[in-house]
């Protein structure tokens, strides 16, 4: 029983670093989208490339976080 919820909190965490990658990805993305479309003059399109950009980075660097601490635990 006190294995299985180990595994359960295990679950939690791996999908947190997800999330949190994610958000802070999305975030730094709309922030740079939308100075590069101040600068030039188009600034939804950029907010968008930014946003979808920033959360495939967030993405990526989230699984790389759950990676390292895969090994390192073992």
């Amino acid at each position: 029983m006190n294995k299985e919820k180990n595994t359960e909190i295990g679950k939690e965490n791996e999908e947190n670093y997800i999330a949190v990658g994610m958000s802070l990805g999305m975030s730094i993305g709309i922030a740079i989208g939308t100075a590069i479309g101040f600068a030039t003059n188009n600034i939804g399109v950029c907010m968008c490339f930014g946003v979808s950009i920033g959360m495939c980075v967030g993405m990526a660097i989230g699984s790389a976080i759950k990676k390292d601490n895969k090994s390192q635990n073992k």
